[in-house]
Order: C-alpha cells, then structure tokens, then sequence
C-alpha cells in the first residue's frame, strides 16, 4: 500500500477495515440506522472516499460539521441525506439548500433565518433537525425553551421538522451517571415536544447514541438512528470500552528515514537541546513533523516502530521532521519505514498510544493527519 520510495510521509486507510466497523455499529444500533460521522475530513481519513465506503456498506446517511463538508459531498456526487450538526451562519444558508444538504437548528432565530431563505428560494417544505441541549452546554435549545420556541417553530410554513437529538457530553462514557442524565432529560423534553405535534408526527425520528452509548448497549433500541464517530475508524472512545465490538484500525501513519547519523555521549538533539544522548546512539531522521499532524507534544514521549521494534522519540520534534533512536534496530538504512502508528510486521503501535504520550485523545491525533501527507486507500 506504500506509495513511491520518493515520498516522505504518508497515511494508510484501509477501506474494508471502515466497512467492517460499519457493519459492526449496525449490529449494535438495530433495528435503529446509522448515521455516519464523516466531519473533519472524516476524523483525518478522507471525506470523499470514506462516506463512498460507509454508504455502500449500509449507512443510511452522512453527518458533517459544516456546510463546506457538506457541499464537498454533493460534488463529488454523493446524494442521500447529509446532516450538517453545527449551526448555520446566515450567508451559508442558501448555498446550504441549494445543495440539499439538511440543516440542524438550535434556536427560533436560527429556524426563523431558514425559513426566510427557503422562502426567498421558493422551496415549500425544508427538512430541518432540531437538537436538544440535554447536558452538552455547546448548541441546541434548552429543556426550559422548547415550551417557549417549539410551538411557532413548528408553524414555521417552509420548515419540517424530521428529527430531533442530543449530544453527549461524557463521549467516552467516563461519567455513565451524567449520560444517564442526559438520556432521560431527553427523554422528558421529546415528551414536551410531543404536545405540541399531531398524532402522526409523534413518531418522529429521533438519534443520541455516538459510539461509546452503542459499545456499552446504554440506549439499544430507544430511537430511529445511531450517530456514530470515532468507532467507525477502529479506535475505541475510551480504553473501558475495549471488547465492546471487534474494530479494526483504519488508518496507519508512517514515514521515511531521510536521513542517518551516529552521535557521541553528550551530544544534543533537535531545538533547545531538549535531548543529549547519555551514550553513543543511531539517530534516524524521520521525514514528518508537526506541520505533518505529528504533535510537538511527542517531543522525547512519543515511539514509533522501525524494522519491527519499538523505538523512542528524541529531541524536540520538528516542523517537518523528527528523530528517532534506531540503535537497537539492525541493518537500519535510509528509506526504510517507520510506524508512528500502525502496524510493523507483527509489532502493533496503537494511535491510542501516541496520544496517551502527546497528552490528547486519538481523535486529535487522527484529525492532524494533514493534508501534506497523502492518503493511500487499500483494502
């Protein structure tokens, strides 16, 4: 799956490895859809091939941040339904409908601001999500503004109302109690909504459950749609929920040794002589850094793998390169490979990992990945 010997750095997306976890995030939503996360250039993976995949392995929509994303999509050619999850300015709005894509609303003024944009384009019935602020604190209306706001949105003539959901806060399912909270606060309100609809609109769809609500079964069965993110990838939320599905890692991030040297006790490394070598070591220049998405915050904690050990950080990591102790690595020469996460042979060096060192998450690890390194799809 590598790319030419001349390119430096460069990421590996296995695309069975997303439908199988797709497929996986289906077994445990039914009977309820998916809705797949495909945001921020689908958690570093790549937007347009990655939503190709997840539809054709079963997604019954997409999810974006933007209204960019979303218009990215229609591009390239994806039709289907496409919920864009933040609010809207209002000079996005109409390039938003005219690209069908399906706003969320989040307040009256921003329904209010879609309906007068409908109308000015002379579209009848707009489909809308309305989201619910159950414990997020980010966007959405309140419990105490939906006695206040839901009755004259509803009346809202170029508007339809075809979901409602939530967010959680506790995304890797740290606190359970604050996400029980959060579901039944739900709850409560879509039976607040309920009051204001027709008879046959208090089915109306609903979806809360990301990945770590499926991987624990906390909300099995309880809405139309799941919302899926990171699981989707192959990477667990939280390490508490390992063992909740079999996921397979999608992405694996390597790079080229550029370069080869041999320095003395005493001897520095990098920036700020933040590493000085306590013996004799093998220093191996890697050709990515931190304007490749590899975190400053790796300088002398991150590993990575060579010739399928695994091998420190040193020094200070780079804008565009970083070092690595290959001494105890054999026969290490310049092109060879290096793992920042992936797999090495029958070495493993996790994204989770990487993250742990660099003080984040894997989701922010995935989503650096930038656009310098190309994105090298296998199955």
């Amino acid at each position: 799956m590598a790319p030419t010997p001349s390119t430096p750095a460069w990421a590996e997306v296995s695309l069975q490895a997303l439908a199988h976890n797709l497929k996986q995030m289906k077994s445990l939503a039914a009977p309820a859809g998916v809705i797949a996360m495909v945001k921020a250039n689908a958690y570093g993976h790549g937007l347009i091939p990655v939503s190709k995949t997840f539809l054709k392995a079963g997604a019954q929509g997409l999810a974006v941040a933007f209204p960019q994303e979303g218009m990215a999509l229609r591009q390239a050619g994806i039709g289907g339904p496409i919920l864009v999850v933040a609010p809207v300015l209002e000079g996005e709005i109409a390039p938003l409908l005219r690209a069908k894509l399906t706003p969320q609303i989040s307040s009256y003024e921003g329904a209010l601001a879609i309906s007068r944009a409908a109308a000015k384009l002379k579209l009848k019935s707009v489909p809308v999500q309305v989201e619910l602020d159950s414990g997020m604190g980010r966007v959405g209306f309140r419990p105490s503004e939906i006695a206040r706001d839901l009755g004259r949105l509803l009346k809202l003539t170029h508007l339809r109302v075809e979901a409602f959901y939530a967010h959680f806060a506790t995304a890797d399912w740290a606190d359970p109690k604050f996400a029980a909270r959060q579901i039944g606060v739900f709850r409560a309100v879509l039976n607040q909504v309920r009051l204001f609809m027709s008879a046959k609109e208090k089915t109306i769809p609903t979806h809360l459950a990301n990945s770590a609500a499926l991987l624990t079964r906390a909300i099995r069965g309880s809405a139309s749609f799941a919302r899926p993110g990171i699981a989707l990838y192959g990477v667990f939320p939280s390490p508490r929920l390992k063992g909740g599905a079999a996921l397979i890692p999608a992405m694996q991030l390597k790079a080229r040794i550029l370069h080869l040297k041999t320095i003395e006790k005493g001897d520095s490394v990098s920036y700020g002589r933040t590493y000085i070598a306590k013996k004799k070591v093998k220093v191996a220049t890697l050709g990515i850094g931190y304007a490749d998405g590899l975190h400053r915050a790796l300088s002398n904690k991150g590993h990575c793998l060579v010739g399928g050990k695994k091998v420190p950080l040193i020094g200070t990591v780079c804008m565009d390169m970083v070092m690595a102790d290959v001494s105890a690595v054999p026969g290490v020469k310049a092109g060879d490979v290096a793992t920042l996460f992936g797999k090495d042979g029958k070495a493993f060096l996790p994204v989770e990992e990487q993250a742990a060192a660099a003080g984040t998450i894997s989701y922010e690890l995935l989503c650096a990945v930038g656009p310098r390194v190309p994105r090298v799809y296998g199955s």
